[in-house]
């Protein structure tokens, strides 16, 4: 970012780590490891999960030679990260579709909890003010 090399993200016990390269992401976790090992910090490296981002014209099999505190990085296509699904494809779909469905379901919940004099009220309010702003902003992205 600008003239600054930006390879890691972290917020609270979530780190996410970028490389261009296996020997590249393979030094940025020993470096990790080192920092944890010093400050008694414990990894659980089963929990550790790769996502290789190429453009499908050099699409490559995910690396099988890295490691994490000697634990293998299992590498997937898709990972969960702080809340928003991330895909090897940089496409947002999957994560569109399930914040709808969980506003749907909160919605649903929402209207259980009211008696059936007020379900009608109380969905006309929630659709004005939760499900139209989030549609809004959709369309506005």
């Amino acid at each position: 970012m600008g003239h600054m090399v930006v390879n890691h993200l972290m917020f609270a016990d979530d780190i996410c780590v970028f490389s261009p390269s296996n020997n590249g992401l393979q030094c940025l976790l020993n470096i990790c490891g080192d920092y944890a090992a010093e400050h008694e910090i414990t990894f659980n490296c089963n929990k550790t999960i790769g996502v290789l981002f190429c453009p499908k014209k050099y699409k490559q099999p995910a690396p099988s030679n890295v490691f994490l505190n000697g634990v293998r990085v299992q590498f997937l296509d898709q990972v969960k990260y702080l809340g928003v699904w991330i895909n090897a494809s940089l496409k947002d779909d999957d994560d569109i579709q399930q914040q709808v469905k969980s506003l749907y379901c909160a919605a649903n919940k929402l209207r259980g909890t009211f008696d059936c004099s007020k379900k009608h009220f109380i969905s006309c309010l929630l659709h004005a003010n939760v499900c139209l702003p989030f549609v809004e902003q959709i369309h506005a992205d």
